[in-house]
């Protein structure tokens, strides 16, 4: 696995990240969360971001609630979803954003625009966090 500015900038690099997940990657890493898988979707799937277990763990349940805290009123396009997972040699945590009205069904171009416009909102509300942060 690359470091982020080779998988980020290098062109050659073997395993180019989606384009439309670049912003939110680039939110993350500002924020100072480490990722190291990501994933737009290709308008069949939810998008996600891993990063790994470097960040403290109350630092990433506070970006979780705040997203959370983010997702809108009654009718919810989408909800950012915020995951612990377990592994056998420590954990990792993962971003995904939920598009509600994506179905098995739904046309790929239709699926990718609805969760490319989602991508755009939550790196809004990561980049807003990330500020508060560093204002307190």
């Amino acid at each position: 696995m690359a470091d982020w500015q080779t998988a980020r900038f290098d062109p050659t690099y073997e395993e180019p990240i989606d384009p439309s997940i670049i912003p939110l990657c680039d939110a993350l890493q500002a924020a100072g969360f480490n990722t190291v898988s990501s994933c737009c979707g290709h308008g069949q799937a939810w998008p996600h971001v891993f990063w790994d277990d470097s960040t403290p763990e109350e630092v990433c349940e506070s970006l979780a609630r705040f997203l959370l805290s983010r997702s809108g009123g009654d009718y919810k396009p989408f909800t950012p979803w915020c995951q612990k997972e377990i592994l056998e040699t420590g954990h990792r945590w993962c971003l995904e954003i939920h598009v509600h009205d994506m179905y098995a069904n739904t046309p790929t171009a239709k699926g990718f625009a609805m969760a490319s416009e989602a991508i755009l909102v939550v790196v809004k509300h990561v980049l807003e966090w990330g500020y508060q942060r560093r204002t307190r």
